[in-house]
This record gives C-alpha cells, structure tokens and sequence, in this order.
C-alpha cells in the first residue's frame, strides 16, 4: 500500500478502536489494534526507504495481490511473488536490510501487542487491565514513533 492508505487505515480503525471497550471488545479492539499498528510499521518502512510503498496488498509472506488481473479476478487484482513489500506482522516477511533503531523500536512494541494474540484471542488467557494495559500503551508509542518518523525526511 501507500504510505496515504495506512495513514487512512489507521485512522478508520482508530475511530473503531475508541467506539469499542477494550474489556467488553476485546478480540475486535486487540484486532483493530494490532492491524492499525502493523498498517504503522508498514507506513514507517515505506518512508524510510525500505519497503516499496506501491499498490500490492500482502496475502501472506511473499505473495502480493496487485493491479491488473482479470475482470473476474478480485476485483482486478491478480496474486505475483515479491521478495518485499507490506508486512503482515512484524518479522513476517523478515526485513532482509538494516532498520533505524526507531523502526525497531515499532517493531518491539508491536511484539508486545502480537505476544498476546493467540492466547488472548485463540487461548484462554485471562483479558485483564495488564493486559489491555500493556497493549495500549505500546499501540500510542508506536503510533508516537511514527508520528516521528514521518516528520522526518524521508529517505
């Protein structure tokens, strides 16, 4: 995607993120939570010069759904492999070059907010205020370093 469609995406699941309650809604606030932030890191890789920031969607690690399938194609789109692009979640697709600490410390804080995704959403892991807790706050400082990293020339 481009770095304009994350910033939308994030702002749409922001204003889901702030109708929900994070006790009562919990897998839709951690999902929208962890998308928003994923959407992020992707937004922070695409102005550091080291993911292309382009029109390919990312269905799993190396594969891309970009413009120009068919009609009958989802809408128009056709699947091509790509060694980059979009990540999915931090480390999947593992970032082949070097990455400014300030991208790595997005990427830790949202090993902390994915560290809680199959327990909490697949398991049966208590959903308690640590654990919301813990995820919000790395959320807003993700949403803080980029906020950094986009005033910051790009590469």
């Amino acid at each position: 995607m481009i770095i304009t469609s994350h910033l939308e995406k994030i702002e749409r699941l922001n204003d889901l993120r702030a109708r929900l309650d994070p006790n009562d809604d919990f897998e839709l606030w951690f999902w929208s939570t962890m998308v928003a932030g994923t959407n992020a890191v992707n937004a922070a890789l695409h102005h550091a010069g080291i993911t292309p920031a382009e029109s390919a969607f990312p269905s799993q690690p190396g594969v891309y759904y970009v413009p120009g399938g068919s009609p009958s194609d989802a809408a128009g789109y056709k699947p091509v492999l790509k060694a980059m692009g979009d990540v999915l979640h931090v480390g999947r697709p593992p970032i082949p070059v070097p990455v400014p600490a300030n991208l790595q410390a997005m990427m830790k804080a949202m090993e902390q907010i994915e560290y809680f995704r199959d327990p909490c959403t697949r398991g049966d892991m208590t959903i308690n205020a640590d654990v919301i807790g813990g995820c919000e706050s790395a959320y807003q400082q993700c949403l803080k370093l980029l906020e950094d990293v986009l005033s910051a020339r790009p590469a």
